[in-house]
Parts: structure tokens; C-alpha cells; sequence
């Protein structure tokens, strides 16, 4: 049924993608950008799970994603990798480096949750149905067949939830190779064996955890004032505080490093129980709320308790560094299937609402001044984490939604779920094992090779700083190549690139791209700005410069904006 006739605008649905080559798991959300958790390992393949939907100008269900042409891309090309499930758009041309909507033809169905399956040379409808353990009948009716036996190779047909339910079809992922996967049966069982072991042994660590955090949340509602900060989780040492294990030992062997437990139902007060009115953002990882716990304006993030692992690594990092251009972690919880982290408040909100139609938001446009010292601000908290703690770390999503502004327009970098931790050494790269961040901001390097640097977030502030002067997102919606409907983008990099390899006048350039709500600014200090996110977004990564002289440029380009913001007002009041 088309979908535009359908009583249904979206549905949870799957893919059932067989790669090429052999892959990962974690390779295929990679390459399909989503979570890991979406994806399941088959007898043949991967059973991918998205939310398909009834998009404008398309008669079929379909599902989205943003993708970076790479040099050398064709439609047919793109289409095979993605197993010939992505619709080719043959009428739009391809430009390298430019980030285009890709749509996935997928199905919906009031009565059955539909899997998306590529017909292969061979198949027939029945041997199809008998694999899925799907009834023949429905299959039929949902794909509208007239005739059953005329189904050809790379046909996309929608098969019913099968028989059982889509875990009859997944296989058990374990930690070992593929080759090894595919020895004899009785390997077969060992693995099985070790793989139920290894969720026995996660589970009990769970029970152990949430144990810990009601033994502590218990001990912080016996008194009524502020306790005295606990000691952080740190699951990269033997030394978590958990029960049996002395305070004394604990304290000992974690750098002194504290945070505050809070009990749940102090979580369920501030919060007034999750109350829409009091939520202010969404992050990469769950909602955040505006709360008030025991006196102190607060922002709290839910996540879910299967976001274990980036609750764990923001924890630990937050609990370990400390600068006045960082959030302050303040404390953390659990309960109610959910994990909460507790930080301060940033009154006035994220930096890309106060640039991004600000007057649509109830803001007030950021005067020139204000743009280069929330600048330098970020600046700063990255340096610090680059270059003054040991080991280091590459934040790996700047942008400007991760940057927060207090009440008295002062910023603080925050979000750090996708923190990577690097060591000192010569080598300064170290491979990421998927690609994470942010479409807009991504370093070509990370997203070509996969290598993370301290350069990687150079290129993202380059981008931010491309933003302030600009008041634009990184990406936006491009009407001069293709049809709006179709979605295609413009990269804010590429836009002032072009502007700034002017060498002829390049400022004339670049005053036409500068934000309009930006009326009163020192041109110098502006071209300076400009120069400098061009040197941060330099294809090059070691032409990029470190962040430590980021901090210099901007502070120079601070210091002559002062000054001749001193000049116009003597002026103005001489």
C-alpha cells in the first residue's frame, strides 16, 4: 500500500543486509550509522533495525541517512554497498565531499512488522518464506504479486515477522574471529558456552553495580546536608568501590578523585517527575532537565541503563578533570531503568541557539566581543584536555550544541560520552574502531581513515569558529544543487573555503558571508577569525595548528577587539 494512503507514518522495521566481504557487527552500524545495539549478526548476514517512515514526494515507506560522497562514487556504486537497498538518485549529480540524504526503501504494515530482504539469483517466493518461517499468503498480499513465480534478482520484497519472532534468526555474537566461527560444530559449542559465561559474568557485574549505587544512595539520604563527595567509579582500575571493599583502601587507590552520589528519589524531585516543562536539550545520549537539588541549579541527563558504557566514560572523565572552560560534574545516580549524571547549570544555554535564528528563540543577537571570548573560552577547555592532563584526550563531537554558555555568556565544552583517551608518545594517531561525532564537523582524516588526533577537534572548532562569524550550521539545506525535496546539503567548510581562497580581496569575500545579526564588528579582527578557522580546517591534519596556539591567535584577536571597541565608545560619548 502506498504510503500516503496508509492510516501509519512510521514503524519499527529491519533490513536484512548480506555484505560482500566479511564484516563485523560493528562495522555495519558503522557504515549504516547506528547504534550497535541495532544490529545482529545472521546466519549469512546482519538483521538491521530502523524507524521507517512516509517521507514527502515518495509513495514507499522509506528510511534515511546521511551519507559523504567520497571521490569516484557513483549511484550504483553507493546502492551496492548498502545491499542495493538504497534508492538511486540518478537525476541529482554526485560531488565529492558533499553529504547527501540516502533513502532506504522499507515497509509498514498495521498487522506485521516487515523485513526488507534483496531477492538473489535463485530464490523463489517459497524457499524465501520457508527460510523466514513466513506465511506465504501475507507475503504475497503485502508485496502485491499477481504472479508468485515472477520474482526477480534484486526485487526488494517486504517479508512478515516471521514465526517465532526475528531472534529465531540471529545467532549469538561472541568475541572471536570470523574465520574461527566457522570451525567444526563442537567449536561451535565451546563458543556458545564461553558466550553465556561472559553474559553471566556482565550480569553479575551489573547487580553488583546497581547494588553498589543503592548501598550509596541509601547512606546519602541518612543526612540532610550536602554529604561528603564519594569517591568516582572507576571501572579502568581494580578498584572499584563496591561492597566488601573499605572506604579507606577505596579512597586510596583513586587519585582522590569524587563525585556525589544522589539518591533517585531526589532525581524524581527536582526533575517534578520528568516534567516535559522542565526538559531543556537532548543529547547524544538522553534528555536533559533543568532541576533544583539542595539548593543548587542543576542540569540532569537520563540515560538509559544500557547506555552503561558512555555513563562510565563520561563519569570518569568528568571526575578527573577539572577547568573553568569544562562542565563541572557534580554527582550521579541510578534508578527506574535509568543512569543520571548531574552537572552544573549553564543559564543561557547552548552556543548554536544563540546564533542559529537567535530571535526565534527569544535571544538577543551575541555582539562581536562576546563571539571571540566564548571562542577563546572553548579554546581553552580543549587545550587543556589536549595538552595539560596525562593521559590526554580527543573530545571527538565539538560542536556548537556541546558548547554551553553561562549567565554570564561564558563557555564550557560539555557532552563527553565520545571522549577518546590517547597517551603521550610519538605517535600521536590511534585507530577508532567506528566512526562517531557529528555530520558537518567530522575531520576528512577520521571519517577517510579513521585515525583520531588532537587535530580531529581542531577541525571542529575550526568549524565552530566558521559559525560564530557566520551565524550558519555547519550543515544546511541546498536549493542550488537538486530539488529541495530531496534534501541537499551545503557544507558551511566548503561555502567559506571559497570565500577565503580569494587572495584577491578575500575580505570582500568573506563579508558576505557574515552573519547579518553581526552589525558592528573591527575588520581586522574579523579576517584574523576567518584566517584562523581556515588554518583549523586544513585538509592537511599536521599543517592544522595545536590548540595551544589557537588560544595565542585568539587571544590577540581579543585583545585588539577590546581596544577598538574602547576607540568606537570614545567616539561615541566624546
Amino acid at each position: 500500500m502506498p504510503c500516503n494512503k496508509s492510516l501509519i507514518q512510521s514503524c519499527p522495521a529491519s533490513f536484512y543486509y548480506v555484505p560482500d566481504t566479511i564484516s563485523s557487527p560493528q562495522e555495519t552500524a558503522s557504515l549504516f550509522h547506528v547504534n550497535d545495539t541495532a544490529v545482529n549478526r545472521t546466519v549469512d548476514g546482519f538483521l538491521i533495525r530502523v524507524i521507517c517512515s512516509c517521507q514527502t514526494g515518495y509513495n514507499d515507506f522509506t528510511w534515511r541517512m546521511d551519507y559523504l560522497v567520497q571521490p569516484g562514487d557513483s549511484w550504483k556504486r553507493i546502492s551496492l554497498q548498502f545491499g542495493s537497498f538504497a534508492v538511486e538518485k540518478t537525476q541529482n549529480k554526485l560531488i565529492a565531499e558533499r553529504i547527501i540524504t540516502l533513502d532506504f526503501l522499507c515497509g509498514c504494515s498495521e498487522n506485521a512488522y516487515l523485513l526488507s530482504y534483496r531477492v538473489k539469483m535463485g530464490d523463489t517466493l517459497f524457499a524465501i518464506c520457508s527460510r523466514f518461517k513466513s506465511d506465504l499468503k501475507k507475503t504475497i498480499s503485502l508485496n502485491g504479486l499477481e504472479n508468485p513465480d515472477l520474482i526477480h534478482d534484486g526485487d526488494i520484497l517486504f517479508i512478515p515477522e516471521p514465526v517465532g519472532g526475528l531472534q529465531n534468526l540471529t545467532i549469538l555474537e561472541v568475541d572471536s574471529k570470523d574465520a574461527e566461527a566457522k570451525k567444526a560444530p563442537k567449536s561451535r559449542i565451546h563458543i556458545l558456552v564461553a558466550g553465556i559465561s561472559a553474559a553471566a559474568i556482565i550480569i553479575l557485574l551489573a547487580v553488583v553495580l546497581v547494588s553498589w549505587k543503592r548501598f550509596r544512595g541509601k547512606r546519602a539520604q541518612q543526612s540532610k546536608a550536602l554529604p561528603q563527595r564519594t569517591d568516582c567509579l572507576d571501572c579502568n582500575q581494580d578498584a572499584c568501590p563496591c561492597p566488601g571493599k573499605s572506604e579507606k583502601s577505596t579512597a586510596s587507590s583513586l587519585n582522590s578523585d569524587k563525585a556525589t552520589v544522589f539518591p533517585y528519589n531526589e532525581i524524581l524531585d527536582a526533575t517534578s517527575n520528568f516534567s516535559v516543562t522542565l526538559k531543556v536539550g537532548q543529547g547524544s545520549y538522553g534528555s536533559v532537565y533543568h532541576g533544583k537539588l539542595r539548593g543548587m541549579d542543576v542540569a540532569i541527563k537520563q540515560m538509559k541503563d544500557t547506555k552503561s558504557k558512555e555513563f562510565l566514560s563520561e563519569l570518569n572523565i568528568l571526575c578527573r578533570v577539572h577547568h573553568t572552560n569544562l562542565i563541572e560534574l557534580i554527582g550521579y545516580a541510578a534508578g527506574g531503568d535509568s543512569l543520571f549524571l548531574i552537572y552544573e547549570f549553564a543559564q543561557n544555554g547552548a552556543l548554536s541557539d544563540h546564533l542559529h535564528i537567535p530571535t526565534s528563540r527569544g535571544h538577543n543577537p551575541l555582539s562581536w566581543i562576546t563571539r571571540v571570548q566564548i571562542a577563546l573560552d572553548a579554546a581553552k577547555g580543549l587545550e587543556y584536555i589536549h595538552e595539560h592532563t596525562k593521559p590526554y584526550y580527543v573530545h571527538r563531537d565539538v560542536k556548537t550544541s556541546n558548547i554551553l554558555l553561562n549567565s554570564n555568556f561564558r563557555a564550557k565544552i560539555a557532552d563527553f560520552g565520545l571522549v577518546k583517551l590517547l597517551e603521550h608518545s610519538s605517535d600521536i594517531r590511534a585507530a577508532a574502531s567506528r566512526i562517531v561525532g557529528t555530520f558537518g564537523y567530522l575531520a576528512p582524516e577520521y571519517v577517510r581513515d579513521g585515525f583520531v588526533t588532537t587535530k580531529s577537534d581542531v577541525y571542529s572548532f575550526g568549524v565552530v569558529l566558521m559559525e560564530l562569524l557566520t551565524g550558519q550550521p555547519a550543515i544546511s539545506k541546498d536549493a542550488s544543487h537538486g530539488s529541495v525535496e530531496h534534501n541537499e546539503h551545503r557544507s558551511l567548510v566548503q561555502y567559506m573555503l571559497s570565500s577565503l581562497n580569494d587572495t584577491k580581496d578575500p575580505f570582500t569575500q568573506i563579508e558576505k558571508c557574515i552573519d547579518p545579526n553581526l552589525t558592528c564588528f573591527h575588520q581586522d579582527s574579523l579576517c584574523q577569525m576567518a584566517l584562523l578557522s581556515k588554518d583549523c580546517v586544513d585538509d592537511n591534519w599536521n599543517r592544522r595548528p595545536d590548540m595551544s596556539i589557537v588560544v595565542l591567535r585568539l587571544s590577540h584577536i581579543l585583545l585588539d577587539s577590546r581596544a577598538w571597541d574602547e576607540q568606537q565608545n570614545k567616539h561615541l560619548t566624546g
